[in-house]
């Protein structure tokens, strides 16, 4: 038999080339690769929930970003296949109650959400306008701190002296304090050492409230300088505070803080935009309440 001529070769080639074609067509293996019988915009499902690809993408980018070599195939595959592994068990945790019953699951899943409201809530930028006014309308919000100086002299037991005579210590000192006399002198003439000193300098109420308390603080605050209190009784001794100097807060300009009323703001219409959406998720549902239940 006589060879077949190449041109003869090539068109048997040929058919049986369109022969696999049409039977690998009709198995799906040559389908068109931008086809994607889960629908557009997913990678995966599991079960009947789908996996989005931008989720993928932002897994894989995240992970992209961390290593220090090339993404791989294997990297690829590997992010994959956790998120199809979180959702199996995220699913599983739902099968079995989980979701529902578990406090930590709960709160991991509230949190999630609260996070999601107020990053969208954060994404919008403010106009100077709406700064202005919550500035203008929250000024203690971004008012330091006016400042307090107070000196203090302490008239603490002595061994061996008597009542009568600490009285008369604390007469001579009210006396000195009155006559504008030097307060180092008054102390050291008449005063003892406290156990806990105040510094010789001015300070921020609530910094002044963690030496004398609340009440001290607040009598210190209403006089005027220069001005002293009564003799404040400890039981066993007593004291005499002075208000040296007082500072008054002062409001600063608004260029002055406005990146403080930017997030101050930022904060507060997250607050806003989570509440809102709380109570549109309490007017669409079915809440009922057992008899003498403390209703929200």
């Amino acid at each position: 038999m006589e060879p077949e001529a190449p041109h003869g070769r090539a068109l048997i080639l040929l058919g049986l080339g369109a022969l696999l074609g049409i039977g690998l067509a009709a198995s799906g293996a040559l389908l068109p690769s931008t086809f994607n019988e889960l629908g557009p915009g997913t990678i995966a499902q599991v079960g009947d929930r789908k996996i989005p690809t931008a989720v993928y993408e932002l897994a894989r980018d995240r992970l992209a970003a961390d290593k220090r070599n090339p993404m791989q195939d294997d990297d690829r595959r590997h992010i994959l296949r956790r998120l199809v592994e979180e959702e199996l068990l995220i699913q599983r945790g739902e099968a079995i109650g989980l979701v529902a019953s578990d406090p930590s699951v709960r709160k991991a899943i509230a949190a999630s959400m609260i996070q999601s409201i107020v990053a969208q809530s954060e994404s919008e930028q403010p106009r100077e306008r709406d700064l202005r006014r919550f500035y203008a309308e929250n000024p203690g919000y971004f008012t330091p701190q006016g400042t307090l100086h107070v000196r203090q002299v302490v008239f603490s037991p002595r061994e061996g002296e008597s009542p009568e005579a600490r009285a008369l210590r604390r007469r001579h000192a009210e006396d000195a304090l009155d006559a504008d006399m030097g307060f180092g002198e008054i102390q050291a003439r008449w005063g003892d050492e406290p156990l806990l000193p105040i510094p010789d300098s001015p300070l921020p109420a609530n910094k002044l409230r963690q030496y004398l308390g609340p009440s001290l603080t607040e009598a210190v605050a209403a006089l005027s300088p220069g001005e002293r209190t009564d003799w404040v009784d400890s039981g066993s001794g007593g004291r005499i505070l002075v208000l040296v100097a007082a500072e008054p807060a002062a409001t600063p300009a608004f260029e002055e803080v406005v990146e403080q009323v930017s997030v101050a703001h930022g904060r507060h219409s997250a607050d806003l935009a989570l509440r809102d959406y709380l109570d549109e998720l309490w007017k669409d549902a079915d809440i009922r309440f057992a008899p003498g239940a403390p209703l929200p």
